[in-house]
């Protein structure tokens, strides 16, 4: 049984399974922080429209700028900012 050409191949694809499961791993953590990066965004998102939909909420345009502010400081893409929101992803 150790001269079969199986027995051979065993350590090889031991490594691919262990590569592809650290790429596996590599991705879910992207997608981690995707989503969350999302999450923070929808949430502020809905929270400026509720208030922006309540007449008496007293929202003034400066709340408003702190509010878009945050969600682009959040996903660095200030105006200032050099870098492209496709190279933050």
């Amino acid at each position: 049984m150790g001269d079969s050409p199986n027995c051979e191949a065993f350590p090889k694809r031991v490594q691919k399974l262990r590569s592809l499961r650290e790429q596996l791993c590599d991705k879910t953590s992207e997608w981690t922080s995707a989503f969350e990066v999302r999450d923070f965004v929808i949430d502020e998102l809905r929270e400026m429209h509720l208030k922006l939909s309540d007449n008496d909420s007293g929202v003034t345009p400066e709340w408003c700028k702190e509010r878009v502010k945050r969600i682009l400081d959040h996903m660095c893409a200030l105006p200032d900012d050099t870098t492209t929101g496709e190279e933050n992803a």
